[in-house]
């Protein structure tokens, strides 16, 4: 294609040869059409770069990394119009969020009743909105104040973060939470479990009830232990169908929630490097007594994850001090698989029983082990307990 320039006046005119009809005739039509195509043309691509799909994609997601980020975005407004206020707290290079709401204001802080939760391992607290939807009644007319920890690197608030490297640094936080804001109740799920648990054998003030839901950290012997870790290594790379059959009874009821939240995390390397942080002394200690006046256990009887054999092992070190419970038809996630079934454990183990008169999901649970005593501070040495039976269902109590 041949350009001519020839001045007009003052103005430069460029003409395209082939508006020329014969030589030294212009075509007007024929130039009409060529800017018509090319305004069209020019105008199609500044709306596709200011519109381009890929292109905001990207963008966003270089601001937001995830998916689960923006859910967490709209949840963190659900739980700020609750009442529920974040504070980011640090320790060493990581972030975290202690994530609280105070109920009714107390005249003296040393008698604020306080319930404080520890999720597991690539938890968020926002899987526990069912469960505090269920017992708000009874929460809030026994506590003056719910706290909530977030970790970075979880599928939490702070998914977008760097995950914690090491055990050490998440023993010292919830130790300093717990320090800072004494809990009346201190409950733990799964990874949450074993800090809590750990925590406190070591806090000045003990606790009045400890809860640990499937609770790792305290294995029956040192090849259970191993095997734990490496059972975590190994099945980093399983489909997340496969994984969710680890973890969940019926995980096909549940896939659309979790989606593949789960299966990103666990696949991440700074797993194994947590993993391998871990040292033998943090390690819940079986001979040394958890500081706690009661000490509850719950476990879904079908968790694969976090083996339910486990709670065997609980109540033979501490069987005078807690009672022990298992969930039917349940996993290692019971707070999303059967809340309403988790739901009537809590309310029997932290309030004695029922709040309403028809207490629909006693018929999902049994008790396997009642507490003899309340733990006394001033006891002599730990000698533990080997207080369950042969066979843990054969004095069970109907729940």
């Amino acid at each position: 294609m041949i350009l001519t320039e020839k001045p007009v006046q003052s103005v430069s005119v460029v003409v395209y040869t082939g508006f020329m009809t014969e030589p030294g005739n212009f075509d007007p039509n024929a130039f009409a059409k060529w800017l018509y195509d090319g305004l069209r043309e020019t105008i199609a691509y500044r709306l596709k770069q200011t519109f381009n799909r890929e292109r905001i994609l990207t963008e966003l997601q270089a601001k937001i990394p995830n998916q689960n980020q923006v859910v967490h975005f709209a949840l963190r407004q659900i739980f700020e119009k609750n009442g529920f206020h974040f504070e980011e707290i640090k320790q060493g290079d990581a972030k975290f969020f202690v994530i609280r709401k105070r109920i009714r204001p107390v005249a003296k802080p040393s008698e604020v009743r306080r319930a404080i939760l520890v999720p597991g391992f690539g938890d968020t607290p926002a899987s526990w909105i069912p469960l505090q939807g269920l017992l708000w009644r009874d929460l809030s007319r026994h506590f003056d104040e719910i706290i909530l920890v977030d970790f970075p690197g979880y599928n939490g608030f702070l998914s977008h973060h760097a995950m914690v490297p090491s055990m050490k640094v998440l023993l010292g936080l919830v130790k300093t939470v717990c320090e800072a804001n004494p809990p009346t109740v201190l409950m733990g799920h799964s990874l949450g479990g074993w800090l809590v648990a750990k925590v406190a054998q070591e806090l000045d003030r003990p606790v009045d009830h400890l809860v640990v839901l499937a609770p790792s950290g305290l294995t029956p012997d040192e090849l259970e232990r191993r095997s734990f870790g490496d059972f975590i290594i190994n099945n980093q790379h399983l489909p997340v169908e496969e994984l969710l059959d680890l973890i969940m009874h019926e995980p096909k009821n549940l896939k659309k929630v979790v989606n593949d939240d789960i299966k990103r995390f666990y696949s991440r390397p700074e797993v194994r490097a947590f993993v391998e942080s871990v040292k033998p002394s943090d390690f819940i200690d079986h001979t040394a007594p958890i500081r706690a006046k009661k000490i509850t256990a719950i476990w879904g009887e079908n968790d694969q994850f976090v083996p339910s054999h486990w709670i065997r092992h609980w109540v033979e070190c501490y069987g005078e001090w807690m009672n022990a419970y298992l969930m039917k038809e349940t996993g290692h996630i019971p707070q999303l698989e059967r809340p309403v079934v988790l739901a009537s454990v809590l309310r029997n183990a932290l309030f004695g029983g029922a709040s309403d008169d028809k207490d629909i999901g006693s018929s999902g649970w049994i008790r396997i082990h009642e507490r003899k005593r309340s733990y006394e501070p001033a006891a002599p040495s730990f000698k533990g307990s080997r207080a369950l039976p042969e066979h843990a269902g054969a004095d069970a109590n109907q729940g």
